[in-house]
């Protein structure tokens, strides 16, 4: 792979699926071995596309995850977007607002558990 940008891409790819993975089993890169579908797959029918880009985008990104998740037929997907300079937990996650809103209930109901996960009260 000649391309320092692809490297790049690959590289936040691996280093975001591994980052998941250690919290739940089943993540890895997939890259364009099913072009369309996103970066990673996992145990949830949920694509998620990978970003390390100097220029964040976020209407790109939307465009993107949108497109994949009418190929797929996904519920929701995700854009993992590397934060300059940042460890990977750092990084920022992008869904569109009706997603949110509609995992917020979740979320809600096992705060005490994701709180505890997450080290803060």
């Amino acid at each position: 792979m000649s391309n320092p940008s692809k490297q790049k891409g690959t590289a936040w790819e691996r280093v975001a699926a591994d980052y998941l993975a250690e919290a739940i089993p089943g993540y890895d890169r997939v890259g364009s071995v099913d072009f369309g579908a996103g970066d990673l797959t996992g145990p949830y029918p949920i694509p998620h596309e990978c970003k390390a880009e100097k220029k964040i985008t976020l209407s790109e990104y939307a465009k993107q995850i949108k497109g994949i998740k009418a190929r797929t037929g996904a519920p929701l997907g995700a854009v993992i977007i590397k934060a300059p300079r940042k460890p990977v937990s750092e990084a920022y996650v992008m869904l569109t607002l009706a997603e949110w809103r509609a995992i917020l209930p979740t979320i809600a109901a096992d705060l005490p558990a994701i709180t505890a996960r997450l080290g803060t009260e």
